[in-house]
């Protein structure tokens, strides 16, 4: 494909996510990709090893 050819279809391609952006309809998140319940989130951080919800809400400082 020459260069100009591709530029257009590039053009092309930006205007028509442009244009369908602009219709106000947007990909909401689902309900499954919420956080959880406190205690689920609880067991998920113990199992990967880190501390429980109760000790890093009560933590002082923030780790960095």
């Amino acid at each position: 494909m020459d260069d100009n050819r591709l530029f257009k279809l590039k053009v092309v391609a930006m205007v028509a996510v442009i244009l369908e952006e602009e219709g106000g309809e947007f990909i909401r998140p689902s309900s499954q990709r919420d956080r959880g319940e406190e205690w689920a989130r609880d067991h998920r951080r113990v199992i990967i090893g880190r501390r429980n919800l109760f000790r890093a809400k009560s933590k002082r400082s923030s780790s960095r």
